[in-house]
């Protein structure tokens, strides 16, 4: 317990909570800002106990939720793309019907 409160896996777990906050949020340059600083701390060597496999797996599970916030955004981007796509091919077309 003393190595998750040394600031290892506890700070860990304190930034996935913000990233996930920031990932509700679309904050996405936030989510990367502390994806990073949070790898850090997870490359650390930590206790092999019960606190830090709770701790891990809270952090698995926050993760999960970051990457099923990251799928949804990516799958809005996608289709604000393709209406983008659709309304400057529609808008092409009556340019060049214009010209006529």
């Amino acid at each position: 317990m003393d190595n998750i409160r040394d600031g290892g896996l506890d700070h860990a777990l304190q930034l996935s909570t913000r990233m996930l906050d920031a990932a509700g949020a679309g904050d996405w340059v936030n989510v990367a800002s502390l994806q990073a600083e949070c790898d850090v701390l997870l490359r650390r060597d930590h206790a092999a106990d019960e606190a830090a496999r709770m701790v891990l797996l809270e952090l698995q599970r926050q993760h999960q939720s970051v990457t099923a916030l990251v799928g949804q955004a990516r799958d809005v981007i996608a289709q604000e793309l393709g209406r983008h796509r659709h309304n400057h091919r529609a808008l092409n077309a009556y340019l060049v019907s214009g010209e006529e």
